[in-house]
């Protein structure tokens, strides 16, 4: 019983000093406490990571026929992926990764990944910025491969996907006044 005792006034003097050290001033609980919600809440915002959804297809330059069995990599997410007879690859799930260059003069609403496509027999084509929104799904962009000509060494086919007309519009008439 006296034990029990012992370890209850333990208890009641260690909540006294705590209580005491708060009012004191040697453990400031108003003054940190929201600094450490605002900056676990920037910390979990960082690490929040949105999808959207994209499938290519690849045809060919000159035909549009599709050309299966192509295969498409996404270095954004380090993975390949092959084209179907039909040219398409699956629906490939990619993180919106936002151009922060534009955040402070008029942000993109949408993320922006890179497509890597090549075939044997077949020009090397990057497309560069390929457009992705937020929970939705692209059909395309429709890629097209051109043939090697033979006995020639072939540069790879590089393009970029402009903004969307709409924001371009917006960005000039923002700065035309």
């Amino acid at each position: 019983m006296q034990c029990r005792y012992k370890s209850l006034i333990t208890i009641l003097i260690m909540t006294g000093v705590i209580i005491i050290l708060i009012k004191s001033g040697y453990i400031p609980h108003g003054e940190y406490t929201p600094h450490q919600i605002e900056t676990f809440s920037q910390i979990n915002s960082k690490h929040s990571v949105h999808y959207g959804y994209i499938q290519p297809q690849v045809v060919d330059g000159f035909s549009e026929r599709p050309i299966k069995e192509a295969k498409v990599v996404i270095p954004e997410i380090d993975k390949k992926f092959v084209t179907n007879s039909e040219g398409f690859t699956p629906i490939i799930r990619v993180p919106i990764n936002i151009d922060m260059h534009y955040q402070n003069i008029l942000p993109k609403t949408w993320g922006e990944i890179t497509i890597i496509v090549y075939k044997e027999g077949y020009t090397d084509y990057v497309l560069f910025h390929a457009h992705v929104w937020e929970n939705q799904s692209r059909l395309g962009p429709k890629i097209l491969l051109f043939p090697e000509t033979e006995g020639h060494e072939s540069e790879p086919m590089v393009i970029v996907e402009s903004p969307h007309r709409l924001w371009v519009m917006q960005l000039i008439e923002k700065y035309k006044r």
